[in-house]
């Protein structure tokens, strides 16, 4: 591979691991600036801030090389906190093929093995 497609793979690699990051681990502020401080580091990927229903809002949108060409990722956070609210993924400019709504929580061992969770 070329200097420019190792650079793709490694930033792919960066952007995928980061969404597995928050989802393992969005409940630790700590995660939650590690994985803001590694997206920053990617030139696909830019960063809008929003408000929706009167919070403030980041979405973070990676595009190629990092992502196969015409397709795009978003992730919006929490403006204030950093927790993530939503994801999505599909061609720019039409309806998202995927997405996902999150929710962070804190559940016990005693509530899991209850099934409360």
């Amino acid at each position: 591979p070329t200097a420019a497609q190792r650079a793709a793979t490694m930033d792919n690699e960066i952007w995928e691991n980061s969404l597995d990051a928050l989802q393992a681990g969005a409940g630790q502020p700590d995660v939650r600036a590690g994985v803001l401080r590694l997206l920053s580091t990617l030139p696909e990927v830019t960063v809008h801030s929003a408000d929706i229903n009167g919070e403030a809002t980041l979405t973070l949108t990676a595009t190629a090389p990092a992502l196969p060409a015409n397709y795009q990722e978003t992730l919006t956070i929490n403006g204030s906190t950093g927790v993530p609210i939503g994801f999505a993924g599909g061609v720019p400019g039409h309806r998202p093929d995927t997405t996902s709504t999150y929710r962070v929580s804190r559940v016990s061992v005693a509530a899991v093995a209850a099934g409360r969770f």
